[in-house]
């Protein structure tokens, strides 16, 4: 991923000098021993500054001493502005690795004129290059300040907000930057970036669509508006994308693993891992393709592949997703204790991630039938993420596990409140509702899981029971057949 910077430099004067430079003696005996009076001599020594430049260091001293040898305040502006170009160049002249350098002359040409714009925007950048966005953005916010209708300053603190992780920040200064330069679209990809990482994908699509009008030829914006797409599940629109990408460079991996990732999404998962095979053959050390491809064996279980793909995953790029991933194939290889040493360590490494969380939660549930240590992690995962649906659906199981059916209840009806197409959250509140003899409740939503998935057996039978319970034995027997035929259905 890029994030399109606006570059901003000056200089004023030119230091290819004709003569020397000018002393400070020089200085004062011109104006000193003037003949052709001081206004005169004021405008000559300017001249004369911007041509031949100063050999010494201006300081409060040495300016109290020209404004008493009668130096205007014009001629005192024009050797300020002067040493804010000679160390505005000096900084420009640094070598790109030595960011120091650029900072400490930027703010010693600051120090000449404070008023500065672009020196502030260049010494913005230096310190966004350091990885110091606080401080870019202090400098960007006193640019702005100087001058409010600069497009540069506003495209830039938006991209070091964005660094900065400050989504909304970035957006709204983007947003301003397009107003003043709505011909630049290399705003649309910054704010695509900005809003896809705020999961806000539509916008994200339509800002990626607008950097594609104006650069139709750049593959960035058909990767991460494809990338877009494989959020919102437009699976083919992302395949599209990605096939575009491809017809202008075949020679970037990424694309491939992209173009893989849309294959999964579609349940094509050999054609997605022949794609992966394809990224790796480009680049054989590309940690996302090996745990694309992983990710892919898993849901063919091939849990052995899998797991030697996110080995090497790991090995080259350990992080917190990987982690997540590899843990949930040894749970299909039934090895429950790597299962859990890998979404611990995830959690290890990224303490905030609700989903190692959420998966050690169910592997407590199911496969290590720990119900305190599910319940814990599981609540870690509400706290996490409150809007999971997910989250809810999995405690409410637990707390039917341990008969704590008000608490269930409880959680299914937030789980149906946030996913009011989960056939499983119905099902298992009507299983709330059998046990706490509401059998009409319970055969409304049996009834509604079966409307939802009508091949889930369980809704059949939990409605059946209820139907006995309130003496409708025909409709009972009627689910409890309909409920053995799929049940045979899905035998191997």
């Amino acid at each position: 991923m890029r994030i399109i910077f606006l570059i901003c430099l000056t200089s004023l004067f030119s230091f290819a000098q004709a003569s020397d430079p000018l002393a400070f003696d020089e200085l004062v005996t011109s104006l000193k021993e003037s003949k052709v009076g001081l206004p005169t001599a004021n405008r000559i020594l300017k001249k004369q500054v911007e041509d031949r430049g100063l050999a010494f260091e201006i300081s409060e001293r040495l300016e109290a001493e020209l404004r008493n040898a009668g130096a205007t305040d014009e001629l005192l502006t024009t050797i300020r502005f002067w040493f804010c170009d000679k160390y505005t160049e000096l900084a420009d002249r640094c070598s790109e690795d030595d960011i120091d350098c650029r900072i400490a002359n930027y703010t010693r040409a600051l120090e000449f004129h404070p008023d500065d714009d672009v020196v502030l925007i260049d010494r913005g950048n230096a310190f966004h290059d350091k990885g110091d966005y606080s401080a870019a953005i202090r400098d960007y916010t006193e640019a702005i300040r100087i001058d409010p209708k600069d497009p540069v300053a506003f495209s830039n603190r938006g991209n070091s907000n964005y660094r900065a992780r400050e989504m909304k920040a970035a957006i709204e200064d983007f947003t301003r930057s397009m107003e003043l330069d709505p011909k630049n679209g290399n705003l649309f990809y910054n704010r695509g970036l900005a809003y896809f990482d705020l999961d806000e994908y539509e916008k994200a699509v339509k800002d990626f669509s607008s950097f594609i009008a104006f650069a139709p030829k750049d593959i960035d914006g058909y990767e991460n508006r494809g990338d877009a797409f494989l959020e919102l599940g437009r699976f083919e629109e992302a395949l599209s994308d990605f096939n575009k990408a491809i017809a202008i460079d075949g020679k970037k991996a990424d694309l491939y693993v992209g173009r893989g990732r849309a294959y999964i999404g579609s349940g094509k998962y050999q054609a997605a891992i022949k794609e992966f095979d394809k990224a790796l053959s480009l680049d054989e050390k590309n940690a996302y393709a090996y745990h694309n491809r992983g990710y892919s064996r898993s849901l063919i279980s091939d849990f052995e592949g899998a797991i030697r793909d996110f080995d090497r995953s790991i090995e080259l790029r350990p992080f917190a997703e990987a982690y997540i991933d590899r843990g949930l194939a040894h749970i299909g290889n039934r090895d429950f204790t790597k299962a859990r040493q890998d979404l611990t360590k995830a959690i290890e490494l990224e303490p905030d991630n609700h989903l190692a969380y959420f998966h050690r939660a169910e592997l407590a549930v199911d496969g290590l039938k720990d119900l305190e240590s599910a319940l814990v992690d599981i609540q870690k995962a509400i706290e996490l993420k409150p809007n999971s649906a997910d989250a809810y659906f999995v405690r409410g199981v637990i707390f039917i596990d341990i008969d704590d059916y008000d608490s269930a209840l409880a959680d299914f009806d937030k789980c149906i409140s946030l996913d009011p197409k989960n056939s499983g959250a119905f099902a298992n509140r009507g299983v709330i509702h059998l046990r706490m003899e509401n059998f009409e409740s319970a055969v409304r939503d049996s009834s509604e899981a079966i409307r939802l998935d009508p091949k889930n057996p369980v809704a059949y039978e939990n409605r059946a029971i209820a139907y006995e319970a309130l003496g409708e034995t025909k409709k009972a027997a009627a689910d409890n057949k309909k409920a053995e035929e799929l049940k045979k259905q899905a035998a191997p």
